[in-house]
Protein backbone atom coordinates (compact mmCIF):
# COMPACT_ATOMS: atom_id res chain seq x y z
CA UNK A 1 0.00 0.00 0.00
CA UNK A 2 1.29 3.67 -0.70
CA UNK A 3 3.04 5.31 1.94
CA UNK A 4 0.34 8.49 1.43
CA UNK A 5 -2.58 5.69 1.86
CA UNK A 6 -1.27 3.42 4.23
CA UNK A 7 -1.18 7.02 6.34
CA UNK A 8 -4.35 8.17 5.19
CA UNK A 9 -6.38 5.03 6.60
CA UNK A 10 -4.20 4.78 9.87
CA UNK A 11 -5.71 8.31 10.75
CA UNK A 12 -9.18 7.61 9.63
CA UNK A 13 -8.68 4.51 12.07
CA UNK A 14 -7.41 6.48 15.23
CA UNK A 15 -10.45 8.97 14.57
CA UNK A 16 -12.95 6.49 14.47
CA UNK A 17 -11.85 4.64 17.33
CA UNK A 18 -11.07 7.91 19.43
CA UNK A 19 -15.02 9.04 18.66
CA UNK A 20 -16.38 5.49 20.35
CA UNK A 21 -14.17 5.68 23.05
CA UNK A 22 -14.90 9.45 23.92
CA UNK A 23 -18.48 9.10 23.44
CA UNK A 24 -18.50 5.89 25.86
CA UNK A 25 -15.78 7.72 28.44
CA UNK A 26 -16.09 11.24 27.83
CA UNK A 27 -12.80 13.57 27.53
CA UNK A 28 -10.62 12.64 30.79
CA UNK A 29 -11.60 9.07 30.43
CA UNK A 30 -9.73 8.38 27.42
CA UNK A 31 -6.10 8.52 27.16
CA UNK A 32 -3.98 8.41 23.53
CA UNK A 33 -2.40 5.21 24.83
CA UNK A 34 -6.44 3.60 25.05
CA UNK A 35 -7.47 5.13 21.35
CA UNK A 36 -4.26 3.87 19.84
CA UNK A 37 -5.31 0.20 21.46
CA UNK A 38 -8.86 0.31 20.18
CA UNK A 39 -7.31 1.35 16.40
CA UNK A 40 -4.72 -1.48 16.52
CA UNK A 41 -2.02 0.93 16.58
CA UNK A 42 0.83 1.90 19.09
CA UNK A 43 0.93 5.27 20.77
CA UNK A 44 3.30 6.20 18.03
CA UNK A 45 1.13 5.97 15.38
CA UNK A 46 -1.16 8.89 17.26
CA UNK A 47 1.45 11.60 17.73
CA UNK A 48 2.73 10.57 13.96
CA UNK A 49 -0.96 11.76 12.69
CA UNK A 50 -1.94 14.35 16.14
CA UNK A 51 -0.09 16.63 18.12
CA UNK A 52 -2.38 15.44 21.39
CA UNK A 53 -5.95 14.78 22.57
CA UNK A 54 -7.28 18.79 21.31
CA UNK A 55 -5.92 17.79 17.78
CA UNK A 56 -7.49 14.67 17.54
CA UNK A 57 -10.81 16.13 18.92
CA UNK A 58 -10.56 18.68 16.25
CA UNK A 59 -10.54 15.92 13.57
CA UNK A 60 -13.47 14.14 15.49
CA UNK A 61 -15.47 17.27 15.07
CA UNK A 62 -14.63 17.89 11.33
CA UNK A 63 -15.74 14.42 10.32
CA UNK A 64 -18.71 14.79 12.82
CA UNK A 65 -20.14 17.48 11.02
CA UNK A 66 -18.91 16.76 7.64
CA UNK A 67 -20.41 13.63 7.41
CA UNK A 68 -24.04 15.26 9.61
CA UNK A 69 -24.08 17.81 6.99
CA UNK A 70 -23.84 15.40 3.98
CA UNK A 71 -26.80 13.53 5.32
CA UNK A 72 -28.56 15.65 5.61
CA UNK A 73 -28.02 17.36 1.98
CA UNK A 74 -28.95 14.03 0.55
CA UNK A 75 -32.12 13.59 2.31
CA UNK A 76 -33.19 17.23 1.73
CA UNK A 77 -32.50 17.29 -2.04
CA UNK A 78 -32.52 13.45 -3.25
CA UNK A 79 -36.45 13.30 -3.42
CA UNK A 80 -39.07 15.80 -5.65
CA UNK A 81 -42.04 15.07 -2.98
CA UNK A 82 -42.68 16.27 0.62
CA UNK A 83 -43.75 12.75 2.13
CA UNK A 84 -40.53 11.41 0.42
CA UNK A 85 -38.39 14.35 2.15
CA UNK A 86 -39.31 13.99 5.09
CA UNK A 87 -39.25 10.16 5.67
CA UNK A 88 -35.36 10.95 4.39
CA UNK A 89 -35.11 13.31 7.05
CA UNK A 90 -36.08 10.94 9.39
CA UNK A 91 -33.76 8.48 8.16
CA UNK A 92 -31.51 10.78 8.84
CA UNK A 93 -32.21 11.63 11.83
CA UNK A 94 -32.89 8.36 13.54
CA UNK A 95 -28.94 7.50 12.53
CA UNK A 96 -28.12 10.52 14.10
CA UNK A 97 -29.63 9.75 17.26
CA UNK A 98 -28.34 6.45 17.21
CA UNK A 99 -24.68 7.18 16.97
CA UNK A 100 -24.37 8.25 20.20
CA UNK A 101 -24.74 11.17 22.71
CA UNK A 102 -22.68 13.71 20.72
CA UNK A 103 -24.51 16.95 21.92
CA UNK A 104 -23.24 15.72 25.49
CA UNK A 105 -19.90 15.17 24.63
CA UNK A 106 -20.23 18.41 22.32
CA UNK A 107 -21.31 20.27 25.76
CA UNK A 108 -18.43 18.83 27.37
CA UNK A 109 -15.91 20.20 24.87
CA UNK A 110 -17.65 23.85 25.12
CA UNK A 111 -16.33 23.16 29.40
CA UNK A 112 -12.65 22.62 28.09
CA UNK A 113 -13.03 25.54 25.77
CA UNK A 114 -10.97 27.99 28.54
CA UNK A 115 -8.32 25.92 28.80
CA UNK A 116 -8.12 24.48 24.86
CA UNK A 117 -8.60 28.00 23.19
CA UNK A 118 -8.14 26.64 19.49
CA UNK A 119 -10.36 23.58 20.19
CA UNK A 120 -12.89 26.33 21.18
CA UNK A 121 -12.21 28.46 18.15
CA UNK A 122 -12.30 25.73 15.66
CA UNK A 123 -15.71 24.60 17.13
CA UNK A 124 -17.67 27.75 17.02
CA UNK A 125 -16.25 28.01 13.29
CA UNK A 126 -17.80 24.58 12.42
CA UNK A 127 -20.83 25.29 13.97
CA UNK A 128 -21.25 28.57 12.08
CA UNK A 129 -20.47 26.56 9.04
CA UNK A 130 -23.11 23.86 9.99
CA UNK A 131 -25.67 26.41 10.65
CA UNK A 132 -25.02 28.34 7.63
CA UNK A 133 -25.37 25.38 5.41
CA UNK A 134 -28.48 23.94 7.08
CA UNK A 135 -29.82 27.53 6.79
CA UNK A 136 -29.67 26.79 2.96
CA UNK A 137 -30.85 23.45 3.23
CA UNK A 138 -34.17 24.70 5.21
CA UNK A 139 -34.66 27.37 2.81
CA UNK A 140 -34.52 25.29 -0.14
CA UNK A 141 -36.55 23.05 2.06
CA UNK A 142 -39.33 25.68 2.63
CA UNK A 143 -39.37 27.13 -0.88
CA UNK A 144 -39.85 23.88 -2.37
CA UNK A 145 -42.61 22.75 0.23
CA UNK A 146 -44.29 25.13 2.89
CA UNK A 147 -47.69 26.86 2.10
CA UNK A 148 -47.01 30.24 2.06
CA UNK A 149 -46.23 32.89 4.61
CA UNK A 150 -43.37 29.95 5.22
CA UNK A 151 -41.62 30.72 8.71
CA UNK A 152 -37.70 32.23 8.66
CA UNK A 153 -35.12 29.74 7.31
CA UNK A 154 -32.76 30.87 9.73
CA UNK A 155 -34.94 31.12 12.90
CA UNK A 156 -36.47 27.50 12.03
CA UNK A 157 -32.74 26.26 11.43
CA UNK A 158 -31.97 28.05 15.13
CA UNK A 159 -34.80 26.05 16.91
CA UNK A 160 -34.58 22.24 15.23
CA UNK A 161 -30.73 22.81 16.20
CA UNK A 162 -31.27 23.67 19.86
CA UNK A 163 -34.31 20.60 19.46
CA UNK A 164 -31.83 18.34 18.43
CA UNK A 165 -29.38 19.06 20.99
CA UNK A 166 -31.99 19.05 24.01
CA UNK A 167 -33.55 15.28 22.50
CA UNK A 168 -29.63 13.57 22.52
CA UNK A 169 -28.81 15.24 25.88
CA UNK A 170 -32.29 13.80 27.93
CA UNK A 171 -31.55 10.70 25.86
CA UNK A 172 -28.38 10.46 27.36
CA UNK A 173 -30.20 10.75 31.06
CA UNK A 174 -33.26 8.51 30.41
CA UNK A 175 -32.45 6.34 26.76
CA UNK A 176 -35.21 6.32 24.02
CA UNK A 177 -35.34 4.62 21.17
CA UNK A 178 -34.23 6.79 18.23
CA UNK A 179 -36.77 6.13 16.42
CA UNK A 180 -39.12 7.86 18.79
CA UNK A 181 -36.84 10.95 18.86
CA UNK A 182 -36.96 11.02 15.54
CA UNK A 183 -40.33 11.15 15.50
CA UNK A 184 -40.52 14.04 18.38
CA UNK A 185 -37.88 15.83 16.03
CA UNK A 186 -40.11 15.84 13.10
CA UNK A 187 -43.43 16.68 14.34
CA UNK A 188 -41.56 19.87 15.20
CA UNK A 189 -40.49 20.29 11.49
CA UNK A 190 -43.77 19.56 10.14
CA UNK A 191 -45.30 22.23 12.70
CA UNK A 192 -42.67 25.22 11.74
CA UNK A 193 -42.88 24.39 8.27
CA UNK A 194 -46.34 24.31 8.65
CA UNK A 195 -46.92 21.27 6.20
CA UNK A 196 -49.54 19.97 8.76
CA UNK A 197 -52.24 22.73 7.26
CA UNK A 198 -54.66 21.96 4.31
CA UNK A 199 -53.00 21.97 0.85
CA UNK A 200 -49.27 22.31 2.44
CA UNK A 201 -46.89 19.93 1.28
CA UNK A 202 -46.82 20.13 -2.75
CA UNK A 203 -43.93 21.63 -4.59
CA UNK A 204 -44.22 25.10 -6.16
Amino acid sequence: MPRAEQKIRTRSRLVEAAGRLFLSHGIDGVSLDAVAEAAGFSKGAVYANFTGKEDLLLAIWREHFAAKRLRLADAVTGADEATAVLRAIHGAMATFFAAGPWALLQAEVRRRSADWPRLADELAALEAEELTEMNALVAGFLQRFAAPPGPDPAEMTQTLAALFDGLVLRAAVAPVDPERLADRFMSVVVALSGLDRPAAGAPR
